[in-house]
């Protein structure tokens, strides 16, 4: 079972089938789970061109650390958007590794720079969810 703080990887169809999400798996962190209703937020590893040229307003920038969270590399915590499905269930071999969760203080700071000036809920197309992931159902 998918809890609050756990991270999975995934690859998300958005903004279609055919984007860079959907080609690549990317950690995701579950901000909230109600039965099958999930709601969940982007990582991706921290690069160049996003310290000059950056497309988010809200985020988080943490540093690899096996007793905060599961990344191998800095990694960036996107916190103008979330992306939330209603139907499918996630498999538990899509938690990464290393380290299931985050750690509670990282989720808090999260959850705050989510809040600050609101943020975007997607709604996922939960039938290319399910047909670009096979541990999705």
């Amino acid at each position: 079972m998918i809890d609050r703080r756990d991270v999975i990887r995934m690859k998300i169809p958005y903004p279609g089938i055919s984007s860079k999400l959907a080609m690549y798996t990317h950690m995701y962190i579950c901000k909230e789970t109600d039965y099958k209703a999930y709601e969940y937020i982007k990582c991706q590893s921290l690069k160049p061109y996003m310290l000059v040229n950056n497309t988010m307003r809200h985020y988080w920038d943490e540093a690899p650390d096996i007793e905060r969270n599961p990344f191998r590399h800095t990694t960036r915590i996107d916190c103008d958007k979330t992306f939330g499905t209603e139907t499918v269930s996630y498999d538990d071999e899509l938690k990464t590794t290393s380290r299931p969760d985050v750690c509670k203080e990282l989720f808090d700071k999260v959850l705050v720079e989510l809040e600050k000036d609101g943020y975007s809920r997607i709604a996922l197309d939960e039938d290319e969810l399910r047909r670009i992931n096979h541990l999705i159902n």
